[in-house]
């Protein structure tokens, strides 16, 4: 398990750029769906040329890094890759009166491997 990414939201301004709201009150996309009550958030990461899942457990304020290949992407150039996401994704949550003071990381290495390109 990576080590705690500590991240102090009062450090950070709640003025989120016009449209955010939009995506907390599910009116985007489409068929999007309101974050108030929404126990796990899940998106994708690029970073070296390799994708991987991030699922977010509000609950028990964890982030699981679902990366099998362990050659891609050391923990701290994880940890540096979700730095800018976590921040934001912190500042959405508080704004919605959810407030996180860290999360902890948990990378997930027995999933199974894309075999192709």
């Amino acid at each position: 398990m990576l080590a705690m990414l500590e991240l102090d939201a009062t450090d950070h301004p709640m003025n989120l750029p016009e449209g955010f709201d939009s995506y907390l009150q599910g009116e985007f996309p489409k068929h999007g769906h309101k974050w108030r009550g929404v126990p796990y958030l899940y998106f994708p990461v690029f970073s070296r040329s390799h994708w991987y899942a991030v699922e977010v457990d509000i609950a028990n304020s964890t982030m699981f890094i679902y990366n099998p290949d362990k050659n891609c992407s050391t923990d701290d150039q994880i940890r540096d890759d979700l730095k800018p996401m976590t921040t934001i994704l912190l500042m959405l949550l508080k704004k919605i009166n959810i407030v996180i003071d860290a999360l902890a990381i948990e990378r997930i290495t027995t999933t199974s491997k894309q075999s192709n390109s």
